[in-house]
């Protein structure tokens, strides 16, 4: 596993000396940088940090699905992705450092779930991980899981209760708005979280804007609870307007302050993400995706999620797997070019040093 801070490619050549002279920890961190197969697969192939010590920025997984109706395969999304993304511990193109030597990232393991047939116990269980997450000031990008994730992740970061004392920026990303009322008999549903959001007043409309909207609906109002309250940008809309005003709007609205990113991967066509829980044909393609997150690098991103991943729907080149992976070292790298801006490396905010 890669030394936080250490530049594989400087490391590999510090390395490049007689086995015979290197500590047992050293050979396997070479071995790993010469062959991403090697070793028990992490998400980034970043330091195994369970006890939440030395991390600004946790990886975690969410095994879960109990809140989608229809594809009941996404609790196994965070294995898979931790197989494939341990590939893509590198230095991001556009960004003129390396992310890992600005950030402790670490990979906190997967969310406990002791209650996981009960969505509402699940949900209160889930929160009350993330809140320790959230108290120690680690900033978490998570892999779901179903998009009910986001409502416990939510619910310990933004708000009244958060180190941040208020309600929080949102971007989200998705071909549907997720706006839903309690239904199939519990309020954590898939499409309820971002009515719940505004509820519970733990991110701010004002500062919200939902990205993406696009295919056939079965009623068309449905996005009218979003539209009276959000910023909304469907995906001809983007297609009308441009990448670059895109993204003036979505600064615009989310502003200077603490802003959440929740990725839904059907907002993707997929061609690019096949293996997808309520997949939508006639969406994003991925080079539209990153020009655009790209333009967005100095939003203050406290903390991100991807969800809806069926790991038994990907092709065998896994290729759902590898956008999943290259959209978290993307995140990674946007919180590191906002803590780095002006070259100054400043410490992870936590609620025992929060003003």
């Amino acid at each position: 596993m890669y030394s936080a801070g250490r530049n594989p490619i400087q490391l590999s050549r510090e390395n490049m000396r007689k086995v015979e002279e290197m500590t047992p920890d050293e050979i396997t961190e070479l071995t790993g940088i010469l062959q991403y197969w090697q070793g028990i697969p992490t998400l980034l192939r970043c330091p195994y940090r369970p006890d939440m010590s030395d991390t600004d920025v946790g990886l975690i997984g969410f095994p879960y699905c109990g809140g989608n109706h229809i594809e009941r395969m996404q609790y196994l999304a965070p294995r898979a992705v931790r197989h494939r993304s341990s590939s893509y511990h590198r230095h991001v193109r556009g960004f003129p450092f390396d992310p890992f030597s600005v950030l402790r990232v670490s990979d906190l393991g997967d969310v406990p779930l002791p209650h996981v047939f009960n969505p509402d116990m699940s949900t209160d269980d889930a929160e009350n991980f993330y809140r320790k997450v959230h108290e120690r000031g680690i900033m978490p990008i998570t892999i779901g899981g179903d998009h009910s994730v986001t409502t416990p992740i939510l619910r310990a970061i933004g708000g009244k209760r958060s180190r941040y004392g208020g309600p929080i920026g949102m971007i989200h990303f998705d071909c549907h708005a997720d706006t839903a009322a309690e239904f199939g008999g519990t309020r954590h549903n898939a499409g309820a979280a971002f009515r719940i959001g505004v509820e519970e007043e733990l991110f701010d409309p004002a500062r919200t804007v939902q990205i993406g909207f696009h295919g056939p609906q079965i009623d068309p109002t449905l996005d009218n609870w979003s539209r009276e309250r959000f910023t909304v940008i469907t995906l001809q809309d983007i297609l009308d307007n441009g990448l670059e005003r895109t993204a003036s709007d979505i600064l615009r609205v989310v502003g200077s302050g603490p802003t959440y990113l929740s990725f839904d991967l059907d907002v993707l066509d997929p061609a690019y993400a096949p293996a997808v829980a309520d997949p939508e044909i006639n969406g994003m393609t991925t080079r539209e995706l990153f020009i655009l997150l790209n333009k967005l690098k100095g939003v203050d991103l406290v903390g991100a999620d991807i969800v809806c991943f069926c790991p038994p729907l990907d092709n065998p080149s896994q290729i759902t797997a590898m956008t999943i992976s290259e959209l978290m070292l993307q995140f990674v790298a946007m919180m590191a070019f906002h803590r780095n801006q002006g070259n100054e490396v400043t410490p992870a905010r936590s609620m025992t040093t929060a003003t």
